[in-house]
């Protein structure tokens, strides 16, 4: 799938004035702490569109044999690993954590052992339910374990990405073209010292397509102090899948808040940092942004009790932004921070800020002709015809400015 053309050049967002068209209701004479409020969302918008969804999935196909007679063909649901992702460059590269995309990047035993155990379940019941259950435990690990019925199952693996837009999708097909694997526990070296290869759980992955929203990364945290404010969007799965929410918030990320509480050196001495912005399941490769709007961080582990049942929030983990910074640099790819998107939406919010509204208005139309159905430019767009509609003709600047 590719996306149309558009203009190539990119303009600075006019963040403050702009903000009144995310809350309509306030008027251009509100107070400093509200228009400071209002900026702060307005940023928060113009990024959202760059953020993405990342769903990893691996179902398995088997053929069992039971004993004698012949094999039985078990088909397993696929399972899920649901992330999330940043685009880097407007040629649909995106960054996200390597254990978000590891079930499909890596052919892993473990998952051929829990595949097949479903399957010898569900294939060798009948002559199962007959044995006392501590036999059952046994024979069904003499099966797996058969070497004619591991070479019998067959992974059926799938790594997509959906965007934030309000019409239903199919997601787009997505290929993993760098990878570091996350920190495993069982692999570290027993000495303390430090893993080879680093596990550095990070990962760039590939989409078809082309003129995409795109996030800024910051060179690296050299900058980054403890006590700097910071937020976090991300895919967390406690609201992707919450049962009260309807389905169509699937696509809509979320944004929580906080600060850098420290600097840390993982088992890899490399720096790491620590907020208590909270993150959940799901939030994995979600982008850190700094005030300045560049990613400084990807969200990548949280802190859970000694059982490891209960997620503790307030003490959370992001992996540095040189660490994708460096992981693009080995596959030769240098991030964007500019797209044709990026040049009509920013253009769209200049002209926002300017008073400039049915010029506004064209240049979120170009935007939605790029990327169509994108929430954030929907929304935008519905308010600047309400604002166009009710506004007296000489209060637009373009009266008679010939644009």
């Amino acid at each position: 799938m590719r996306f149309a053309e558009a203009a190539s050049s990119g303009q600075c967002l006019t963040i403050l004035l702009a903000a009144v068209l995310f809350f309509p209701g306030l008027a251009l004479g509100q107070s400093a702490a509200e228009r400071a409020d209002m900026a702060e969302a307005a940023r928060i918008g113009r990024i959202l569109p760059a953020v993405v969804a990342v769903l990893a999935e691996v179902g398995a196909e088997a053929s069992v044999q039971c004993g004698e007679g012949a094999a039985k063909a078990v088909k397993l649901d696929a399972e899920r690993e649901n992330g999330t992702g940043f685009i880097i460059h407007p040629d649909g590269w995106i960054a996200t954590n390597g254990h978000v995309v590891k079930s499909v990047y890596k052919d892993d035993e473990e998952q051929v052992t829990n595949f097949l155990a479903k399957a010898v379940e569900k294939a060798c019941a009948s002559a199962l339910e007959a044995l006392p259950a501590e036999q059952q435990q046994e024979r069904i690990a003499k099966i797996v374990q058969d070497p004619a019925n591991r070479h019998g199952v067959r992974l059926i693996k799938s790594l997509k990405v959906f965007f934030p837009i309000i019409v239903q999708q199919t997601g787009f097909p997505a290929v993993v073209k760098a990878y570091s694997s996350p920190i495993d526990p069982d692999l570290l070296p027993k000495d303390g010292s430090r893993p080879q290869p680093p596990m550095l759980d990070a990962a760039i992955i590939k989409i078809e397509a082309t003129n995409l929203p795109v996030v800024r990364l910051a060179p690296n945290i050299i900058q980054v102090y403890v006590g700097q404010p910071l937020f976090v969007v991300g895919y967390p799965g406690v609201v992707v899948w919450h049962p009260f929410l309807s389905k169509k918030s699937r696509v809509e990320p979320t944004v929580t808040f906080g600060r850098v509480s420290a600097l840390r050196l993982d088992v890899n001495e490399r720096r790491v940092l620590q907020t208590d912005a909270s993150i959940s399941w799901g939030n994995s490769g979600g982008p850190a942004f700094n005030l300045r709007d560049e990613v400084v961080g990807v969200a990548t582990f949280i802190s859970t009790t000694l059982e490891g049942d209960e997620a503790i929030q307030g003490f959370n983990f992001l992996i540095p932004i040189d660490t994708i910074q460096a992981l693009a640099k080995e596959i030769g790819l240098t991030p964007k921070a500019e797209s044709p998107f990026m040049t009509v939406w920013n253009q769209a919010m200049d002209a926002i800020g300017d008073g400039r509204y049915r010029e506004a208005l064209a240049y979120v139309d170009k935007a939605a002709a790029i990327i169509p159905g994108l929430l954030d430019v929907e929304r935008v767009r519905e308010r600047l015809r309400d604002r166009i509609e009710v506004m007296p003709a000489a209060k637009d600047r373009n009266v008679g400015a010939g644009n």
